[in-house]
């Protein structure tokens, strides 16, 4: 039996876990294939759509618009529904709507699904990834990465400091920019 695609994806976790990275490397790979996505913090969405609803706007209209995507990602959209029922069912009725011309939708959240129960969606078409905290093989391909792009050497030492220090990729980010070099000439094999 065929495992039919789903629509949407619902990638929750605390902050600093790279939810968002893990989006925008979807939206990337959609953007490389010339796919038109659209991104949002959630907040953005939920305003316009209530927006829509308060000036007796067709629902229609809203979900053209976005329909006119290949990919919708909503960021923080749990921030924004977290005891508002009522408008978890409209965004719930909206993104489904949505939906039925192919859109693709990411939501993105630190609460699971079950915090925002008016909001969660069917398990055929929903994928549901919570993400756990970053591996130390993840902060240092990371770390690595950085590294190249500034074009720095730091000891291996410094490297490992910095990596058992965080526990979340901002954590990891910030500890990266604290590192100071003596000079930009001598970024390169420094040491430093």
């Amino acid at each position: 039996m065929e495992e039919k695609i789903k629509k949407i994806i619902w990638i929750s976790g605390r902050c600093g876990y790279g939810k968002t990275a893990f989006a925008n490397s979807i939206i990337k790979e959609f953007e490389e294939k010339n796919k038109e996505t659209c991104k949002l913090e959630g907040k953005d969405f939920v305003n316009l759509l209530v927006e829509n609803i308060r000036n007796k706007n067709p629902i229609e209209n809203f979900v053209f618009y976005f329909q006119s995507y290949d990919l919708l990602v909503l960021d923080d959209i749990d921030y924004y529904l977290l005891g508002k029922k009522a408008t978890q069912k409209a965004i719930k009725e909206a993104i489904q709507k949505i939906t039925n011309n192919n859109t693709k939708v990411i939501l993105i959240t630190q609460k699971r699904a079950r915090k925002l129960r008016k909001l969660k969606f069917d398990s055929d078409e929903c994928f549901y990834k919570r993400l756990k905290a970053p591996t130390v093989e993840i902060k240092r391909n990371l770390v690595k990465s950085w590294l190249r792009v500034e074009r720095l050497v730091i000891p291996e030492e410094k490297t490992n400091e910095i990596i058992n220090k965080s526990n979340n990729l901002f954590q990891l980010k910030g500890l990266f920019n604290q590192i100071s070099f003596p000079t930009k000439e001598n970024r390169i094999n420094s040491g430093f």
